[in-house]
């Protein structure tokens, strides 16, 4: 497992995208509708619960500290 940026989820979900033939086809598997899936790989929407799911992709909250550690 590594941490992915948002970068690297919309270029899996480009690839997924191709290799699945279309958006039309893409969306239908992961139950949305295409003006959804083309608003997340342009950047203006995040990626759905839906969109992760159909990538094998989960969102995880991280918390890091800022201090130095001595």
């Amino acid at each position: 497992m590594r941490d992915l940026t948002i970068d690297d989820v919309r270029a899996a979900l480009s690839q997924a995208v191709r290799d699945h033939g279309s958006q039309k086809a893409f969306a239908a598997l992961a139950g949305i509708n295409r003006s959804q899936l083309c608003e997340v790989m342009s950047g203006r929407r995040e990626p759905s619960a839906r969109i992760l799911a159909a990538l094998a992709l989960a969102r995880v909250e991280r918390f890091v500290s800022l201090r130095r550690e001595a």
